[in-house]
């Protein structure tokens, strides 16, 4: 069955509409409520994650978070709508600063129309992304990566280092050092 682009454009519209209106009556509520209703919402949430108040999830069914994460103020995660295979993965014990964006959606620019497409992003475990840094379709971070603030990541990191920049660049290897933290 195909629907014309008219159809399909009301459908997203107020998709949008109901799923703004759902964040906001979201952040009303106090964690012992938020907590359960994003895990109806997600692909899968798991357990001690932190979801500050502000957030935004385009499509939560595709985006997976794993254990003991926090995801600060502002954050907003954008999976591919038409790519149908494109998700959105964050590993356990991910940090991420206020204002992160992932953006696993986009255009075509090598058209004049502007198709879209997107690509999944993967977020490995143990990592820190900074505040406002961006992170684009099909990119993969490796386990153990800091991400600098502000960074626009365009390519997959490997793991255990270190990026920033406009584009993200490698910066140093990450060194870790025992924790003396309880």
């Amino acid at each position: 069955m195909r629907f014309s682009k008219d159809f399909m454009r009301f459908l997203y519209l107020n998709y949008s509409y109901v799923s703004n209106l759902g964040f906001k009556l979201a952040d009303l509520l106090p964690p012992f409520l938020r907590t359960p209703l994003f895990r109806l919402m997600l692909k899968k949430l798991g357990r001690r994650v932190v979801i500050d108040y502000g957030v935004y999830i385009r499509f939560p069914r595709k985006v997976s978070i794993g254990s003991d994460v926090t995801v600060g103020r502002g954050v907003a995660i954008y999976p591919s709508f038409h790519e149908k295979t494109a998700t959105i993965s964050i590993g356990n014990n991910v940090r991420m600063g206020p204002g992160v964006t992932m953006l696993g959606a986009g255009h075509d620019h090598t058209y004049i129309d502007l198709p879209d497409n997107g690509a999944s992003i993967t977020i490995g475990n143990n990592v820190w992304l900074g505040a406002k840094c961006l992170i684009m379709q099909g990119v993969t971070i490796g386990d153990g990566v800091v991400v600098a603030a502000g960074s626009v990541v365009t390519k997959s990191v490997p793991a255990y280092t270190i990026v920033a920049g406009t584009p993200a660049k490698h910066i140093k290897e990450r060194v870790l050092h025992e924790s003396d933290s309880i």
